[in-house]
């Protein structure tokens, strides 16, 4: 991909779409308006977040289970 080029499918979808906030456009912009090394390190960085909240989320829910098994009777 070259820059400012992008996906077609995803760009389909975002123009396709009346749900779009304007947030969701802003951060688009300027994601569009980067090179592809800058956009690769945006994506990772953002999938490294979902994947460490998924872990918390996780944890905590052990973290529960682990209080409740504590206990007593």
């Amino acid at each position: 991909m070259q820059r400012g080029e992008a996906n077609p499918a995803a760009t389909q979808q975002a123009s396709t779409s009346s749900e779009i906030s304007p947030r969701e456009q802003a951060i688009l912009e300027l994601f569009r308006s980067l090179g592809e090394d800058d956009q690769r390190e945006i994506q990772d960085a953002a999938a490294e977040k979902k994947r460490l909240t998924a872990i918390e989320q996780r944890l905590e829910e052990l973290a529960a289970a682990v209080a409740d098994i504590k206990r007593p009777a």
